[in-house]
């Protein structure tokens, strides 16, 4: 049997839990990282989705001196439409004010990537894959998680391992759940007219459709569909061909994007929301979709995981020039206190976002005309839209 002393034990090699165990091993703490899966061979990723990264998260990846390895991946987005149904209806968002972009989008496997190969370098970094927890216990001030042959002995835990945390369910952390019985699927695609670098999204009866902006491939112009729909219909749509998708995806592009030309990949995801009742239990502090998750109306949730990790690097930054230890009770309810008010906000927002554009008769229809054109005529409301858009606020 192993036994390892550290001070730090991230559960879950994905994005969040790997931006969070480069971030703090930056800082000069010992850490390890379990994955259920054998994620860290970055020549295996298979992740094809995109992910957007707001400039708050841009501005923090900078910090710790990993955005310039992922920006040479990142198309920008310098504008964005909002349509409600059709042309006619619409918001225009830039950022000229602050002379910075409203984000990024990279596909997720380059992130990994990055992430992965400059994790590799760490010294003070042990990865381990294919490992489960199996048991977790305390001996003072430690936290002590077992799997098969290997004990990691640490002060604290973070729990980065998915909306199905396997250690959210150790504990019964209590958590609210919504299923909103839908299913969203991305499709990348080659398409013919330049994006120009705006990301758009459409809002139907039955949810809403974005087209997010991504680099060029082999001189094809490439963008990323994210389309929520009913359970049947998204059904239907993947079981079609290709051929029977571009059609359809051409006619409720309505033209933003010229025609669509190839599909490169698509996927499907069932559509829930959920927000854990607290963010930590006895030195386990939960990290990203861990601790909460959301519609993606609003392309937020990532992000929303990157001002936790934010927030703990800031917060074991503190802790470590006081020479104060790490996880004990003031430590979790400090984190519990700078970031779940924040998840708490967002999850709102997004649920009653999606509400509103789901109503689908004259008295509705008329009143979201007339809120998107006072928007669009209001420069403060459009200024306020866009800087949480961006992460700055």
């Amino acid at each position: 049997m192993r036994e390892i002393e550290a001070n730090i034990n991230i559960i879950g090699g994905g994005l969040i839990g790997a931006v969070t165990a480069y971030s703090l091993s930056k800082l000069g703490n010992k850490v390890v990282v379990l994955e259920q899966n054998a994620k860290f061979n970055h020549k295996k990723i298979l992740d094809k989705r995109t992910t957007a990264i707001s400039e708050g998260t841009k501005k923090f990846l900078q910090e710790i001196n990993i955005w310039n390895e992922i920006g040479k991946y990142a198309e920008p987005i310098k504008n964005i439409q909002i349509i409600d149904r059709n042309q006619s209806n619409k918001i225009y968002f830039d950022n000229q004010r602050r002379k910075s972009n409203l984000g990024y989008i990279v596909k997720n496997q380059f992130i990994l990537d990055s992430l992965y190969k400059k994790l590799q370098k760490q010294k003070n970094v042990e990865i381990f894959n294919n490992v489960s927890v199996n048991d977790i216990s305390y001996e003072g001030n430690r936290i002590i998680t077992k799997q098969n042959n290997l004990f990691v002995n640490t002060n604290i835990l973070f729990a980065a391992d998915g909306k199905n945390s396997s250690i959210r369910k150790i504990y019964k952390t209590p958590i609210y759940r919504k299923d909103y019985k839908k299913k969203a699927i991305v499709i990348n695609f080659y398409h013919s007219k330049n994006h120009h670098n705006t990301a758009y999204e459409f809002f139907f009866k039955n949810g809403p459709l974005a087209i997010l902006p991504m680099q060029k491939s082999k001189s094809e112009f490439q963008s990323s569909i994210v389309w929520t729909n009913t359970n049947k219909f998204i059904n239907s749509l993947i079981s079609l061909d290709n051929n029977k998708i571009i059609s359809i995806l051409n006619e409720k592009t309505q033209g933003s994007i010229g025609e669509v030309k190839k599909i490169i990949t698509k996927q499907t995801f069932p559509l829930n929301a959920h927000l854990n009742s607290k963010f930590f239990e006895k030195r386990i502090i939960y990290l990203g979709d861990s601790a909460h998750s959301f519609h993606p109306i609003a392309g937020q949730g990532w992000n929303l995981g990157m001002q936790d990790v934010e927030s703990l690097y800031n917060l074991v930054k503190k802790y470590n020039s006081l020479g104060l230890e790490l996880g004990d009770d003031i430590f979790c309810n400090e984190f519990q206190k700078d970031n779940f008010f924040k998840a708490y906000r967002l999850y709102q927002i997004t649920d009653k976002v999606d509400s509103v554009f789901k109503l689908d008769n004259t008295i509705f229809n008329h009143a979201r005309f007339s809120a998107i054109n006072l928007i669009e005529k209001s420069k403060k409301l459009k200024n306020q839209i866009s800087d949480f858009a961006m992460g700055v606020n």
